[in-house]
């Protein structure tokens, strides 16, 4: 259904999209409207309902500032849900034995894992560094709770409690599904607390200006608000790697109790198993890295270790890109986020179906090695490479004309050239200097050193000072593009040129561009290529790609993606910076025309293609969806069936005899410690899920047959 009420009594107008607000939800969604910094209009999701400061289920667009409160304590608070190979008829006819291994494996309530079990180390490990530079300039997070440093680490894999549940569904194929709802746990807590405190001391006396003390707001390029952004980057990586780390405690678990089976996931980003990807040793096709670890570029000039993993078959996009004339094609699926940036820097993420002709996607090179020097001996190695020859047992160094004589400094330790009718020749050099190129972990001085001598036999620099190298032999680029991803010099595509030689015959030159700006002048060795580079000092170097068309096809394949701890981003052959599987709870997003900050309290992203779960009570139906992209909602829908009454009222309210009806069909806790979540406290998830038909379409509804609650 539309927006059903609009109202216009702040400074931006509040869009709501049902019937259902209770006064005081209403109240709150008007204070968060009266804002300065808030833009466009607020939009409300169907399971509005009152939160601390901000309403739950609304969405949040700013410009320059963003509302800790509104984000939240529970930072990170999302689901996750997986199919499984089994039917229903293959469940036991007694489920209780089910929950209580469930129960077993993954702690619920304040409850955590014992010291040595719960997540690996490498997973600790991978969290702590992010932490510790949070604490570092925060000490006073550490003071909130006793042994928060040891607590934080325990509580990875585990539950917690409110409205956080595990559930085994059946859907409309009667196929078996595990689904969880959990989030940032105690650290994500006092995270969001500390700096909602420290919003409101920020503000000081400007405080008392506000509608409501708990809408305390941090200013872009203020003290503290890089350094929220980054306590709450981390907080959602902490919360998803906790709902990833309860998956895979549930499904061990489960593997001794069912049947055997496998496990199929919904993809949002992921790609074709061709794309070709950056790693360490040089760029590989993302399927055949599937299934371990590999080294690969992320942000900030970093090489990280991360997994590759497969998400099942979907329907794939392709997106056409442009860079200096070439067009290249990724295959990937609709909901795939981009980080598409703008002429002064600032990203934005967009997923495939948002993305518009000439968007410039963000671009990633590899840190450049240290006051690099041409190496001497290496440099006539590259140079016998690219325009020697063998002859008997040795390789020969030939050089014709002035350009080549200018390499014969780089021989004075050899023998003496000779002299023939049109060139000159030394002979006696190891065999290998022509048959062999450097391992690609040599030292950079080498390994530049021959990329200097290899470009001076096989390179040139064009007018404009662009220089490019020329090879018969496609291998040759592709290792030279390998061995300046070693050593952080960035490269264009290889392209392909036809020509004539003697023959009647065209055969192909390869040609790769190297970029100007990562070279400096020493490094060309020829003084026409040097005095080139100079002169074109000032010439222009598109190192980013840009949008030329998204279409949909028709294939549907496996598809593969990277899981990046921290920067949740890897990179694509060509350099373009991608992000992986993540949903981000603040994200500047791209919304009427400008780039805002978008906050989703109680709201998840529903962009054109984004799959989604929605979750209703411990006794009702929960959906899997797919977003349509409705702009007035800033492509948002709800995160759930929303409370229709306060925990408090539900135990007035309520027995457990009304919870042993509610959830009759269920197995699960029948007594008096989840009152609160009686399924009537809620709203009718069916009501909700009418109330946004213009927002998500239903992809697979579930019933659940066992439930955990915290």
């Amino acid at each position: 259904m539309p927006i059903r009420k609009i109202i216009t009594q702040g400074q931006v107008p509040v869009k709501i999209y049902t019937d259902d607000v209770d006064p005081q939800a209403l109240n709150q969604l008007l204070n968060v409207a009266q804002l300065p910094f808030v833009r466009g209009h607020v939009a409300a999701m169907p399971d509005v309902h009152v939160g601390i400061g901000a309403t739950i289920g609304s969405v949040i667009p700013t410009k320059g500032a963003i509302i800790p409160a509104a984000v939240g304590v529970d930072i990170g608070c999302g689901m996750n849900a997986v199919r499984l190979s089994l039917k229903a008829s293959q469940l036991p006819d007694n489920l209780r034995p089910v929950r209580y291994v469930i129960e077993a494996a993954v702690p619920v309530g304040f409850d955590m894992h014992p010291e040595g079990r719960g997540a690996p180390n490498s997973t600790i490990r991978a969290l702590s560094g992010g932490l510790d530079r949070i604490v570092k300039k925060h000490p006073g997070i550490l003071k909130m709770q006793k042994n928060v440093e040891i607590i934080w680490a325990r509580q990875l894999g585990t539950l917690g409690g409110g409205n956080h549940f595990i559930e085994l569904c059946l859907d409309e194929n009667q196929d078996v599904w595990v689904m969880l709802h959990s989030g940032s746990r105690g650290i994500g807590n006092i995270i969001g607390r500390y700096f909602i405190d420290l919003a409101r001391k920020d503000m000081g006396k400007h405080l008392a200006n506000l509608p409501d003390r708990d809408l305390a707001y941090l200013q872009e390029g203020a003290e503290h608000f890089d350094d929220y952004v980054m306590a709450v980057q981390w907080a959602q990586d902490y919360a998803m790697t906790n709902r990833r780390e309860m998956m895979r405690l549930i499904l061990d678990a489960l593997a001794r109790q069912l049947p055997p089976f496998t496990v199929t996931r919904e993809a949002i980003n992921c790609f074709a198993g061709e794309t070709m990807i950056m790693t360490r040793s040089g760029n590989c096709a993302i399927s055949e890295l599937c299934g371990s670890e590999h080294e690969l570029l992320t942000a900030g000039e970093q090489w990280v270790n991360a997994p590759i993993k497969s998400f099942g078959e979907q329907r794939l996009f392709a997106v056409t890109l442009s860079r200096s004339g070439v067009l290249k094609t990724i295959y990937t699926t609709a909901g795939h986020r981009w980080i598409t940036r703008n002429q002064i820097g600032k990203q934005t993420l967009k997923i495939t179906t948002e993305l518009c002709a000439k968007d410039r996607l963000q671009s990633s090179f590899p840190p450049r090695a240290d006051a690099m020097t041409v190496d001497r001996e290496s440099v006539a190695r590259g140079f016998v490479y690219g325009d020697g020859s063998i002859q008997g047992r040795w390789a020969v160094a030939n050089f014709c004309g002035m350009k080549d004589e200018a390499m014969l400094p780089f021989f004075v330790d050899k023998e003496s050239p000779r002299q023939y009718a049109h060139f000159k020749r030394i002979l006696h050099l190891p065999t290998e200097w022509k048959t062999e190129r450097p391992p690609l972990d040599s030292m950079p001085n080498m390994l530049y050193g021959w990329l200097a001598g290899y470009f001076a036999a096989d390179g040139d620099v064009d007018r404009t000072g662009r220089p490019t190298l020329a090879s018969a032999n496609r291998s040759n680029l592709e290792y030279v593009r390998q061995l300046c991803t070693a050593i952080g010099i960035g490269t264009f595509g290889i392209r392909t040129r036809m020509r004539k030689g003697f023959g009647k015959v065209e055969t192909p030159i390869y040609l790769l561009g190297l970029m100007r700006g990562d070279l400096c002048p020493i490094f060309f060795l020829i003084e026409n290529h040097r005095r080139r580079f100079i002169d074109g000092r000032d010439a222009a170097e598109r190192r980013g790609w840009n949008v030329v068309k998204v279409e949909a096809t028709d294939r549907v394949e496996e598809v593969f993606c990277a899981i990046v701890e921290g920067t949740h981003s890897f990179t694509l052959e060509d350099n373009i910076l991608t992000s992986n599987c993540h949903h981000n709870y603040i994200a500047v997003e791209h919304h009427f025309g400008e780039d805002l900050f978008i906050t989703r309290k109680g709201a998840i992203r529903a962009g054109a293609g984004d799959l989604g779960i929605i979750p209703g009570s411990m006794g009702a139906k929960s959906y899997i969806v797919r977003g349509k992209g409705e702009p007035e909602s800033f492509c948002s829908c709800a995160h759930g069936a929303g409370r229709r009454m306060s925990r408090g009222q539900a135990k007035k309210k309520f027995d457990p005899q009304d919870l042993i009806a509610q959830t009759a069909g269920v197995e699960c806790r029948k007594d008096a410690g989840v009152i609160d979540e009686i399924p009537g406290a809620y709203k009718p998830i069916d009501e909700v899920m009418a109330n946004q038909s213009d927002l998500v379409e239903v992809v697979h509804t579930l019933k659940q047959v066992v439930c955990v609650k915290g």
